[in-house]
């Protein structure tokens, strides 16, 4: 995961230096208008297009506030307004939602399904992720992206002047320049990578690592070896940290512990039960720990618990996930934390629209995701 990430951070740095993803993002943003509905559709659709070649959440998020925060200034909405919380959650939405979307869209994805099915031959490739989760993380991402509408109040955007900056931002980007050509090809080979793998038997990791440190390589010269310094290697730390509960956590038993205490309270219930538990279990973990720290913990006791119980533990650990992305407090994740440096969201304003995300959520894997995977034959 190490690894995984310091591609995923030098990959997000040549996005920005080279301004390929806010082109990407701005382009997708001008296609739905400049309303406050056509913005949503437009961050949405950005933020899926921006998670379907760049891994890190962060970089997607930094990248989508920026055009927020564009927005804001603009437009001279009043920064402690409703608005300005609203067009910044956007964003958020937008950057942190797809986040499971395809297996290559979030650093932790590839690294916690070996946590999950450690010491077994089992393999999830990007087409079986696809299959599991794609349709569901699209209709996670479209109704999470509603609830902007709890935190706008009665203010209106002026969709002239919203449209005008939008415009005037891609044009000053100008042409495609020889960089970003090169680093479109760079993440076209990527997501190939992961495509191909079940084929070629290939791991598309070591392939992401690779090719994400060629853009510094002289015959390359996407970034400059000079600015490497830029990079945000102490996140690396954190990473290794949050893996390392993980290692600490089977070293000392923790994970046979867990299950040893779980199996005899799920014993009798559905599956469909013990699945939303799984849900509500993530949720409430979030509060302790950070979604990364979470999955070292927590991850190899599910894959532990699915042996223990003869059951598929993927939509357990499917469920678990998606209770690791709900938030109230924006010392729960680093990229809840990062819009609040914006200085244009109050938090306040949204929470109450997350607190209703949390419950809306679990009903969506109760009456979407569970039939579905029941559907496909994962249940």
């Amino acid at each position: 995961l190490p690894w995984l990430s310091f591609g995923a951070i030098i990959l997000g740095h040549a996005m920005e230096q080279t301004g390929l993803a806010r082109r990407v993002a701005l382009r997708c943003i001008r296609l739905c208008g400049g309303s406050f509905f056509g913005l949503a559709c437009g961050f949405v659709i950005g933020g899926i297009a921006l998670a379907s070649f760049m891994s890190s959440i962060l970089a997607r998020m930094v990248i989508l506030c920026t055009i927020a925060t564009g927005i804001i200034d603009a437009l001279n909405i009043n920064k402690s307004s409703r608005l300005s919380s609203a067009i910044v959650f956007m964003a958020f939405l937008a950057g942190a939602g797809p986040q499971f979307l395809f297996l290559h869209s979030s650093e932790s994805n590839i690294w916690a399904f070996q946590e999950l099915f450690k010491g077994t031959d089992v393999v999830i490739d990007f087409w079986t992720y696809a299959l599991h989760s794609t349709l569901f993380s699209v209709i996670y991402t479209v109704v999470s992206m509603g609830f902007i509408y709890m935190v706008k109040g009665k203010e209106q955007l002026t969709s002239s002047e919203v449209m005008a900056f939008l415009s005037d931002s891609y044009s000053k980007l100008g042409k495609m320049n020889v960089g970003e050509i090169k680093l479109s090809f760079i993440c076209l080979i990527l997501v190939a990578a992961f495509m191909v793998q079940p084929w070629t038997g290939i791991d598309p990791v070591y392939v992401f690592c690779v090719l994400s440190l060629l853009c510094y390589m002289p015959f390359v010269k996407i970034l400059d070896p000079g600015t490497i310094s830029e990079l945000g290697i102490m996140f690396l730390v954190f990473v290794t940290g949050c893996m390392s509960i993980g290692f600490v956590g089977g070293a000392v038993g923790f994970n046979t512990w867990a299950v040893q205490q779980i199996v005899p309270l799920l014993e009798g219930w559905s599956e469909t039960v013990s699945i939303f538990m799984s849900y509500l279990l993530g949720l409430f973990i979030n509060f302790l720990l950070t979604p990364l720290a979470a999955l070292g913990a927590i991850t190899p006791a599910i894959g532990e618990l699915g042996r223990a119980m003869n059951v598929n533990p993927l939509p357990v650990f499917y469920a678990f996930n998606y209770g690791l992305d709900q938030y109230l407090f924006p010392y729960e994740t680093v990229y809840l934390l990062y819009i609040f440096i914006t200085g244009k969201i109050t938090l306040r304003h949204i929470m109450p629209a997350l607190f209703a995300r949390m419950i809306v959520t679990g009903i969506l894997i109760v009456c979407v995701a569970i039939p579905w995977w029941n559907f496909i034959g994962l249940m």
